[in-house]
């Protein structure tokens, strides 16, 4: 009968263990894929079983077994998380010493209380299984609690990597007090291992907080570049209103003009008249018309600016007037590209300021799709995180031109790769023309980034 119960708390001790952990690392990092809980809880129980038979061996195996139980949580976070080494190895060893450092205070609390030796401890069964239950559960207890008031920072490719030094210095010292407790095992290092175990709570509570103002910074920069694009847009469609109306005020003026003319019969003047008005029109009012107010007002828009700064955009659309894409998606997408491929290309010699823009609708596709292509000359681009590297003094408020248009394309479900090659940018996306998917239910896409020489 004592066997089952030995083996029921050991059980126990195992689930609340098992349990602990996940809602640990459930708080601080994303799953790779929803459904792999039971596989995470099966190789946590496999690895926590290992270690648990090691615990009444030698000192120096004791030692071993738990930093090979921390090196081996890392290492599964890694593969089931979305985490970098750093901070997987961080919060392992935080975790690890958050559930061992009530089992020698609550044994203590224990044996204060009762006015008892550890030895009487042990051997008082009915007072040691329920001491053991209580260890047990305040695992589960302290995940429960790190998963109620911590969450996970949204995935972002640009979130800032605190300095590496800095993050693995607190678990180095956490495990360096795991040694002196466990070679000298006095009260004095209990206490300075539940000292670190607070600071290391702190200070990963504290690097969150940092991060997460950093992305709040990058998302303020990212909405305000929006916006600036989007009243660029407006501009563009104001600007091209105006000129409408002038064309039309004008073009009613001829009208009449003419038809003054050919009511009294002055054929010949009329003639001349309107090989003078073609001499005249010597600018069209839009360099390019896709039959989507909103695309041709930022691609004329573009043009006109390119004009300015002695840049040869060329363009080669097709008829755009069935496409469904959200309008500030579609503009804010190739008003981002063209920008981007603009600036690139300002600096070099006159021959090679030029742009190739290439946006075609293909109503064949199930769902139909619009394809981007654009290519500039560009100076050698160097890839950092997945997307070219800014050469701004300040990169943090920089390069949201292009994060902006991957999260977009990313919403939709999109396939869209860069790349520098020959001395040239290209950006090509294939953009599906249906509406954006939640976050909760982005559609799979892929996305390739090669660099060239």
């Amino acid at each position: 009968m004592l066997d089952i119960w030995s083996d029921f708390l050991s059980l126990l001790s195992l689930v609340a263990g098992v349990v602990g952990s996940i809602l640990i690392f459930e708080s601080f990092f994303h799953r790779r894929w929803e459904r792999s809980i039971l596989w995470l809880a099966l190789i946590l129980a496999a690895v926590n079983q290992l270690s648990s038979k090691f615990a009444y061996m030698d000192i120096h195996t004791r030692t071993a077994a738990a930093l090979g139980s921390c090196l081996c949580n890392a290492l599964i976070v890694m593969v089931f998380y979305r985490a970098r080494w750093d901070r997987a190895l961080f919060v392992s060893v935080a975790g690890y010493a958050l559930f061992s450092v009530p089992n020698y205070w609550i044994d203590w609390g224990a044996m204060q209380l009762f006015d008892l030796t550890h030895f009487q401890l042990i051997w008082n069964i009915p007072l040691y299984s329920v001491v053991f239950v209580i260890k047990s559960v305040s695992c589960s207890a302290i995940g429960l609690v790190v998963w109620l008031l911590h969450k996970p920072l949204p995935d972002s490719d640009a979130t800032p990597r605190v300095w590496v030094p800095l993050v693995t210095i607190f678990p180095v010292l956490t495990l360096v007090a795991f040694y002196a407790v466990y070679t000298r095992g006095e009260r004095q290092w209990q206490g300075a291992l539940l000292v670190l175990d607070v600071v290391d709570v702190a200070v990963l509570l504290l690097f969150d907080r940092l991060e997460r103002s950093a992305i709040d910074r990058e998302a303020l920069v990212a909405a305000r570049e929006r916006a600036r694009l989007q009243d660029e847009n407006l501009q563009a469609l104001s600007q091209a209103y105006s000129a409408q109306r002038k064309l039309t005020h004008d073009f009613r003026a001829c009208l009449t003009t003419l038809s003054g003319m050919l009511e009294q019969g002055n054929v010949e003047q009329a003639q001349r008249y309107l090989e003078e008005l073609k001499i005249r029109q010597t600018e069209r009012i839009l360099l390019v018309n896709t039959h989507n107010a909103a695309i041709d007002a930022v691609l004329n828009q573009k043009g006109y600016a390119a004009q300015k700064r002695g840049l040869d955009l060329r363009f080669r659309v097709n008829d755009l007037s069935a496409l469904r894409l959200e309008p500030v998606d579609a503009t804010l997408v190739l008003g981002n590209l063209l920008d981007n491929a603009m600036e690139a290309c300002a600096t070099l010699p006159e021959r090679d300021r030029w742009v190739e823009a290439e946006i075609l609708y293909h109503a064949q596709g199930n769902p139909p799709s619009l394809s981007i292509s654009v290519v500039n000359p560009s100076r050698p681009v160097r890839i950092e995180n997945g997307r070219p590297a800014t050469t701004k003094q300040n990169p943090m408020l920089h390069g949201f031109g292009l994060q902006n248009v991957e999260e977009i394309l990313e919403r939709y479900g999109a396939e869209y790769t860069c790349f520098y090659e020959k001395g040239r940018f290209v950006f090509s996306a294939d953009w599906p023309d249906r509406p954006p998917e939640s976050k909760a239910e982005k559609i799979p896409r892929s996305r390739h980034v090669l660099l060239r020489s």
